[in-house]
């Protein structure tokens, strides 16, 4: 019997990925990836419960991601330097979570905040005049059905993710003030690049791990605001790389004290 809250993975996908019931509808479940991004459904009989060494797996996985972040960015955390600070607005608390932690675990200023995502446009610019972010990020679970690539009809959350965008350009048309990492799993790359993103996903619709958007942000955050981000530089660390995530030049938002 799958319930809600259950870890599963879909035979017809070769568990390929393990989602958790977000919630059930007669025979069809609806699925949020547990590592990544994406947004799925599936007949309740296509699914199986995962077991506990699959998913103990996945979690080393992201803690290994975290502990590598840390290890090379973590020596220009100290007094001479301050860091950007990074509103992170996810439609995933889990997800978010995980980000806050690796954010913490770099000192790096950063505030969370849990909505879903068609809600975001229309209360992220009172989060951003308030908190004066250098970085925003917006992000969530996201899908492509895989039918026309530019129909943004195609893309289940990408247009709530492009508003948003679009909401702060509006109101901060530079583009390094704030910097924006914007998408999630299969996103409209093209797109949210256009309504004024620096960074995002996915430009070969593939899926992204569900640190990916705070491992850019850490980068930014840690890259000079006198010297730009070097986009190959930015994404080695993502999970798919150039295929999941792309951006425009930008600069850093870290300042240099001196005394």
């Amino acid at each position: 019997m799958i319930n809600v809250g259950d870890m599963v993975g879909r035979k017809s996908y070769g568990f390929d990925v393990i989602f958790e019931v977000a919630s059930i509808d007669g025979d069809v479940a609806i699925l949020y990836g547990k590592t990544i991004r994406l947004i799925a459904d599936a007949p309740i009989t296509d699914l199986e419960l995962m077991d506990n060494e699959r998913l103990d797996r996945e979690e080393e996985k992201e803690t290994s991601i975290i502990n590598d972040i840390a290890s090379q960015t973590v020596k220009k955390n100290h007094k001479k330097y301050l860091m950007g600070k990074i509103l992170h607005i996810d439609g995933d608390g889990k997800y978010m979570q995980k980000c806050i932690n690796l954010y913490k675990k770099m000192n790096i200023y950063a505030v969370g905040i849990e909505m879903k995502e068609k809600d975001i446009s229309e209360k992220i610019l009172d989060y951003v005049r308030y908190l004066a972010p250098d970085i925003v990020i917006i992000t969530g679970h996201d899908s492509f059905n895989r039918k026309e690539m530019e129909d943004i009809d195609n893309y289940r959350n990408s247009k709530f993710f492009i508003q948003a965008i679009q909401k702060i350009r509006q109101f901060y048309p530079v583009m390094n003030k704030p910097l924006i990492i914007a998408g999630a799993c299969q996103s409209h790359f093209e797109a949210l690049i256009a309504a004024g993103a620096n960074f995002a996903s996915s430009p070969n619709r593939v899926n992204i791990q569900s640190l990916d958007p705070a491992i850019i942000a850490v980068k930014c955050s840690a890259t000079s605001a006198t010297d730009p981000i070097k986009v190959f530089d930015a994404i080695e660390k993502t999970s798919n790389k150039n295929e999941g995530i792309g951006g425009v030049t930008s600069f850093g938002v870290m300042k240099t004290l001196y005394y």
